[in-house]
């Protein structure tokens, strides 16, 4: 199917939409049918943030020099998810230090903000920065950066600021960038009618209109 006609199936049936919406006859009916559904994949997602916590319970904390003393002083954020003996002290000490000095100190305070969320804060935080665990842990934070990067691209196309919805269809896989400029390069000069609006409504009916397009083709 041509991008033409495709453009044109999804003008035509956002403008039932908006049409059905600013009927009185049909105010009643729910804006979006499919919304609990959409709830539902939000609540199901696998979110990068939570596979961060699925570390293996090997920790993989460097074993500290004997003797080794403390040369500076951690934040107090990190120091307080410190916890075991004295020899787990050390080494956790340690291992932090060296994550500061390689300059992964703003990552380490965005953990420890995320740890206390977690149900053994110090035991999360201690997976989360091990050895056996950074890299994966530096992927997360790899794609924290390209989510954030992509939900500014989308909001300035749909003339709106960052919010929760934008970085909901981000994480759950949904063609944010394409709907975002379909939404800009059609009129909105009705009433009711608004890039975001589109924007909102050709990402919880993503599917439906996919299949619509395959199905004409």
């Amino acid at each position: 199917m041509s991008t033409s006609l495709a453009d044109a199936l999804r003008t035509n049936r956002y403008q039932q939409y908006t049409q059905h919406k600013n009927n009185p006859a049909t105010t009643k009916q729910s804006t979006f049918p499919n919304q609990s559904n959409q709830n539902n994949q939000f609540n199901h997602a696998s979110s990068i943030e939570n596979t961060v916590g699925n570390f293996t319970n090997n920790t993989s904390i460097e074993t500290p020099p004997l003797n080794q003393g403390l040369p500076q002083e951690l934040p107090a954020a990190i120091k307080q998810l410190i916890t075991g003996n004295d020899y787990w002290i050390l080494a956790k000490s340690n291992r932090y230090k060296k994550l500061i000095r390689e300059g992964h100190l703003e990552k380490l305070l965005e953990l420890a903000t995320m740890a206390h969320s977690k149900d053994n804060p110090a035991n999360w935080f201690a997976k989360a920065c091990s050895k056996a665990a950074w890299d994966r842990t530096l992927t997360y934070f790899t794609k924290l950066k390209e989510v954030a990067e992509t939900a500014e691209i989308v909001a300035r196309r749909i003339s709106t600021s960052v919010n929760k919805f934008i970085y909901k269809q981000i994480w759950n896989g949904v063609n944010v960038i394409r709907w975002a400029i379909a939404a800009e390069e059609v009129a909105h000069a009705k009433p009711g009618q608004s890039k975001e609006k589109h924007f909102s409504w050709l990402c919880v009916h993503e599917k439906q209109i996919l299949s619509e397009v395959r199905a004409q083709t």
